[in-house]
């Protein structure tokens, strides 16, 4: 059985990581079409991390379907798109600033997959990437698992930018927001280094952890130009 999947994908299109059909990674109808949601650390993301975006961002981070980034990065620029009409900030002078990896998690998933959703993004959506702003000062655990304590703690410090140059404004970018510590330390170390921060933006964000009333991933939004 496995010789027949290998052949069988040598021949046709990889299946959908959702529902299993032939009608690409992340099929049409397993593709979030709603509108951006506000979650926590005021991050907008575009779906909960469940379903078929939980699946396609496992399968990208931890099996190495790179396949998947092209539909994971249309989703991010949606996210970025409705943080920046929602600021009312003209795109020209922000960058996507990602998330930093700890070396040893980017060489375990063949390099840095949130800068690798960031440029999907940033054709999608006509916003300048900045890989380099942001890195990792010392080793940090793997937050999954950890509390909102815990996470705050081992990222305390963790986290610096480069200078800001003159003119331009960040908005960070990950894949995932769960109780916000990532961003916030992102964001933190940032303003620290004289950057402006307009926004924050995920693929997806956990429902347990997330704000706002009557929704289980936050405030929804209209999604404006996506």
């Amino acid at each position: 059985m496995p010789v027949l999947a290998a052949l069988a994908d040598l021949v046709l299109p990889r299946r959908c990581v959702g529902c299993g059909s032939y009608l690409g990674a992340l099929c049409p109808d397993c593709t979030p079409c709603g509108p951006a949601m506000l979650a926590a650390a005021g991050a907008w993301a575009c779906a909960p991390y469940g379903g078929a975006v939980r699946a396609a961002l496992l399968a990208y981070k931890e099996r190495g379907r790179r396949d998947l980034a092209d539909a994971l990065g249309s989703l991010l620029a949606g996210a970025i798109t409705t943080a920046l009409a929602a600021g009312r900030t003209p795109p020209g002078g922000v960058v996507l600033v990602p998330a930093p990896s700890a070396r040893a998690t980017a060489a375990a998933r063949g390099g840095n997959h949130v800068l690798r959703l960031a440029r999907v993004a940033s054709r999608a959506c006509g916003v300048r990437t900045s890989p380099r702003v942001l890195a990792l000062t010392r080793e940090v655990r793997d937050s999954a698992g950890l509390g909102v304590a815990e996470r705050l703690a081992n990222l305390a410090g963790a986290v610096a930018a480069r200078p800001a140059p003159a003119g331009l404004a960040a908005l960070v970018v990950d894949d995932i927001v769960t109780t916000g510590a990532t961003i916030r330390a992102c964001e933190a170390a940032l303003r620290d280094a004289g950057w402006p921060v307009v926004a924050a933006a995920v693929v997806a964000a956990t429902p347990l952890h997330t704000a706002g009333h009557g929704n289980p991933i936050g405030r929804a939004q209209p999604a404006g130009l996506t």
